[in-house]
């Protein structure tokens, strides 16, 4: 890593904008085989979670570039017979802000390019309510241990957990663990965060 993004990353005062460019950095810098041998563990990890195994209706992003691999989690949900939920965003109009909707998702067949080249649910699948919902897995671009999710700025994820009483569960390569990431009133802390080494408990169901 570079010397400028190492002065980023211990400077406990900077800005989200700043942490974020370096993260994005860090983690673009990951090896491919450090990305999947790391996504392997941690799905294995979560998928060893009570919190996973009681769940009825799963929501989870749908992983792109070097996010962490939520494909094979999807693979588990849908042959363990839990109910599968994928966001859709739609974007924001003028002098409003962007939202999120949750859709069930029977087939990874049913997924198709959406908004900011994310994989979305297609126009068939059935709305999911938030209230529907018993976990809530999210992306991060870094993550304390504490629980603050530095996310991409856009507020979506934010807006829509505060709709839902799903427990929380970051996924976070340990490289990507970060502190000093700056938390404001309406950031949704988790209530996991799982590693590829270890899972963070930070408040019980």
């Amino acid at each position: 890593m570079s010397t400028e993004n190492c002065r980023i990353l211990e400077n406990k005062k900077a800005s989200k904008t700043e942490l974020r460019k370096a993260m994005i950095k860090r983690r673009e810098e990951c090896s491919v085989e450090y990305c999947k041998r790391s996504d392997q563990a941690i799905v294995e990890r979560l998928l060893e979670l009570e919190a996973y195994k009681k769940a009825r209706t799963i929501f989870t992003y749908v992983s792109r570039g070097k996010e962490t691999d939520t494909w094979l989690l999807l693979n588990h949900i849908l042959r363990d017979q839990k109910r599968a939920a994928v966001p859709r965003c739609i974007l924001s109009s003028r002098g409003e802000k962007g939202i999120m909707k949750a859709y069930e998702l029977k087939a990874l067949e049913e997924l198709e390019p959406g908004a900011f080249g994310i994989m979305e649910p297609k126009g068939g699948c059935r709305e999911v309510g938030p209230e529907e919902l018993s976990l809530a897995v999210i992306p991060c671009v870094a993550c304390s241990e504490s629980g603050v999710r530095l996310g991409w700025g856009g507020g979506y994820y934010d807006r829509y957990l505060a709709l839902t009483p799903a427990l929380r569960v970051v996924l976070c390569r340990e490289h990507m663990i970060c502190e000093g990431i700056p938390e404001e009133a309406h950031d949704c802390r988790a209530d996991y965060v799982v590693t590829e080494k270890r899972v963070l408990i930070l408040s019980e169901p």
